[in-house]
């Protein structure tokens, strides 16, 4: 958990700094700790009732430190949901500006000559 909770805290960080790009480079870590995690979860889920028995108030604390990490990790999801707010609102703004630039036209009308230039009939 704590590795995760780092990860987390260090992601957050870096999409508090605009840094969205290096932000997206700590997701496949940050997935393979939160899968780790779901796994100890799912042990202590099987043993949670012998642990108990073995150290009366570990599964308290245990639940305890799930909450905060349950409350960091709304937070960080926030912060995610915010960067992409604003990463897509970016891309918009690029989108339609590239839009809005006026492209040269060919040219539909016949090209005449310059009199200035013209041969004179004589």
């Amino acid at each position: 958990m704590d590795a995760l909770l780092q990860l987390i805290e260090a992601e957050a960080e870096l999409l508090r700094a605009g840094k969205i790009f290096a932000a997206r480079e700590l997701g496949q870590r940050k997935s393979h700790y939160a899968k780790r995690y779901m796994d100890e979860l799912a042990v202590l889920g099987a043993i949670g009732q012998s642990l108990e028995d073995l150290d009366p108030g570990q599964v308290a604390r245990l639940r305890q430190r799930h909450e905060e990490f349950r409350s960091v990790l709304q937070i960080n999801l926030a912060a995610l949901a915010t960067a992409r707010a604003v990463s897509d609102s970016a891309l918009q703004a690029v989108v339609d500006n590239s839009r809005n630039l006026r492209r040269p036209e060919p040219h539909a009308e016949e090209v005449r000559p310059n009199p200035r230039f013209g041969r004179h009939a004589g």
